[in-house]
């Protein structure tokens, strides 16, 4: 009875940590992708289009972000890949309607096709939370950490991290949604894609402030260390809108709280509009 107690608490600490890693993070490739667009029925002309938004890489009025080169694998000795891609883009611009979607997707994978480098099909990228994601992983976060409502709500409205709580619920939030570890510190990789895109420049001064920063925090206080590292070091270059939404959460202490707007620039600027219904 006690050894299968043992592999009983094994297979369920396996389970815990499997899960406690992956937290909210969504990865998919490009080929998976492809057999969810397939799977909802799309069309051969509209593909490009629902690989992209599966992906979430375009934009119907900006097109395709940058960060979709994270799926290709580039000639590393060919120094003008970039540009020929970027002139391809612009190119398309001129040649197709700006309503026709499905046609502008297309053609702009195309240009990464024919100019940015090897493409891969099989190997699982970071995909950005949507922002209905992102909202639920703000409330879990406050959830999880035993806040009421009005704590919450407090946290939100503290747009200079003076509280605690609101330093704690903001590493919660990095964490869940695959920013951030206490061990790597911000994952640079994951904040390219979430920011769409930065240049090498930004890597360095993010990588020399996170020096000071941890050189100036205490090594105990991990909750001012990861809102320090990213408010400070990321700032407003991760810029998350969460729209609006109709949700209700249940606090720690039984109200029922409703979102409608939380913005948040790296953590900088937090404006929220929130209704909390006692009930």
């Amino acid at each position: 009875m006690v050894l299968h107690l043992r592999i009983l608490y094994a297979v369920i600490a396996s389970v815990s940590f499997c899960s406690c890693n992956q937290h909210k993070i969504v990865q998919k490739s490009l080929g998976k992708a492809n057999d969810e667009c397939v799977s909802y029925g799309s069309s051969e002309q509209c593909l490009a289009r629902c690989v992209t938004l599966v992906t979430r890489d375009w934009n119907e009025t900006a097109g395709l972000s940058s960060v979709y080169d994270r799926f290709y694998q580039p000639d590393p000795e060919d120094l003008c890949n970039t540009n020929r891609t970027q002139r391809c883009l612009e190119a398309l611009q001129s040649t197709v309607a700006p309503e026709d979607k499905c046609l502008r997707a297309a053609g702009s994978v195309q240009c990464y096709l024919d100019q940015y480098g090897q493409v891969d099909m099989a190997t699982s990228r970071f995909v950005k939370p949507a922002p209905v994601q992102q909202q639920q992983i703000i409330w879990e976060c406050g959830a999880m950490l035993g806040y009421s409502g009005d704590q919450i709500l407090r946290s939100i409205d503290d747009k200079d991290y003076t509280m605690q709580e609101t330093r704690c619920l903001y590493r919660c939030y990095l964490i869940r949604s695959g920013m951030y570890t206490d061990e790597g510190g911000l994952n640079m990789e994951r904040f390219y894609v979430a920011c769409g895109g930065y240049e090498d420049e930004f890597y360095r001064n993010v990588t020399e402030c996170a020096a000071r920063v941890r050189s100036s925090t205490r090594c105990d206080d991990r909750c001012t260390l990861a809102q320090r590292l990213a408010s400070e070091c990321i700032g407003t270059r991760y810029d998350q809108t969460l729209t609006p939404g109709p949700a209700t959460i249940d606090a720690r202490d039984g109200s029922s709280v409703t979102y409608a707007v939380f913005q948040n620039y790296a953590g900088r600027d937090m404006t929220n509009s929130f209704v909390l219904n006692q009930r």
